[in-house]
């Protein structure tokens, strides 16, 4: 941290307290502490920087941040204001630093090293620490990108986290990702692998009807030297399900979409993964999925067959946690289980089914099968038959993500 702030800048905090009189004055110039009016968290973060400093009412601090590229860093001291000057002293070899403090109470403070060339360093005051307001479970459907994916991170109380989604970094669709996290006053700091991710955070509780909203926001450095600020926004969700009811089809959110230019059918409706949009299943489910009725231990699809014949598709399912696996096997062992996630919110209004590449093959192949099937198409023992449907699928489909919104009946 010393040599961090040798080079950045990172001490904190004061005041200007310019107590000054004309020759007429006759009051004598008195200097005053302020030490104890920057008691507090503050806050930093742009492209290159992110760092935390809470001031103790004995005077004491404690820095906690990281540079672009770098380890996480903590250090500990004391810190002095008098009037505008600002003496920041560092355990161990007690190593000192001087500035000029720039004091707006309970909104900023800036700080200007005396002899560097007065570089400025400005924090922003934080009023809440966000370190209990984090845990818990969150879903968000974009991705820092215009596309739409569905991202689900997962913070616990002994600071590890759990990410599921669309990884740009790997241009995949990833799992159960863990990595551990810090948050000092409305900074996290995350690492996955050996790379720290700060992000500002910004907690609205009940800011829906639909709950909890979690925003975190990223610096990244821009072009012609200014900084760009990325926005993702979490809704807090369930950590374990209540399915049991009666839910309609609302829409389908669709991303990271590509395969052949390929034409395939089910239940009459022509699909094209080469230029597939949710669109193209709002279509499909909104005129062939009835309803879909949910309990703890199956889900039942009521749909309409292109020959017009209705159908009802019942599928026994284990639900772990959020994981929820369709049995298929149980039907028919030619047929393939297919794991999704789902997600409900605080009222259980609105449940979301969210497939990846996998599950969006088997479930979709499972649904032509049955298609074929029930118009005679396919013999039901004819395993080979039904395989080739599921080969065909995976030629196909070279990757997607796709949730499905679903509104509970009232």
């Amino acid at each position: 941290m010393k040599k961090i702030l040798k080079f950045m800048i990172l001490a904190l905090v004061a005041m200007c307290g310019f107590a000054s009189c004309s020759e007429e004055c006759e009051h004598e110039f008195i200097e005053h502490d302020f030490t104890q009016d920057i008691v507090g968290t503050w806050t930093s973060l742009n492209g290159e920087l992110a760092e935390a400093m809470v001031i103790k009412a004995d005077g004491t601090f404690t820095t906690t941040g990281v540079m672009k590229g770098g380890s996480l860093y903590e250090e500990k001291g004391t810190i002095k204001v008098v009037n505008n000057k600002v003496t920041l002293a560092f355990d161990g070899d007690k190593e000192t630093f001087e500035g000029r403090l720039e004091f707006v109470a309970g909104k900023s403070l800036s700080l200007v090293m005396f002899d560097d060339n007065d570089v400025r360093l400005t924090y922003d005051y934080c009023a809440n620490d966000l370190a209990d307001e984090v845990v818990g479970m969150w879903v968000c459907n974009q991705n820092g990108s215009s596309e739409s994916n569905m991202t689900i991170q997962t913070y616990k109380e002994n600071g590890t986290a759990i990410f599921t989604g669309f990884s740009q970094k790997t241009g995949n669709f990833e799992t159960n990702i863990e990595s551990t996290y810090k948050v000092v006053g409305d900074i996290m700091f995350q690492k996955m692998g050996d790379v720290y991710f700060p992000t500002r955070l910004t907690y609205s509780p009940d800011a829906t009807s639909l709950g909890d909203i979690l925003s975190k926001t990223s610096i990244i450095p821009g072009s012609n030297s200014e900084d760009i600020a990325t926005t993702q926004s979490f809704l807090r969700i369930k950590q374990s399900l209540d399915l049991t009811g009666t839910y309609d089809y609302t829409s389908a959110y669709v991303s990271n979409a590509k395969g052949t230019d390929e034409d395939f059918t089910i239940f009459g409706h022509t699909f094209n993964m080469a230029n597939i949009e949710a669109g193209n299943l709002d279509v499909f489910f909104r005129s062939e999925l009835f309803c879909v009725d949910l309990n703890a231990n199956s889900i039942k699809q009521y749909y309409r067959t292109a020959n017009g014949q209705d159908i009802a598709v019942e599928i026994p399912i284990t639900v772990d946690g959020n994981k929820v696996t369709l049995g298929l096997i149980a039907e028919n062992p030619a047929f393939r289980k297919v794991e999704m996630h789902m997600f409900q919110d605080a009222d259980n209004s609105q449940l979301h089914m969210y497939m990846h590449t996998d599950a969006f093959i088997n479930y979709f192949a499972n649904l032509q099968i049955f298609d074929l099937i029930s118009d005679g198409k396919i013999d039901p023992t004819d395993t080979a038959a039904i395989e080739k449907v599921f080969a065909d699928m995976e030629a196909r489909v070279e990757s997607i993500n796709v949730s499905f919104v679903l509104k509970a009946r009232k």
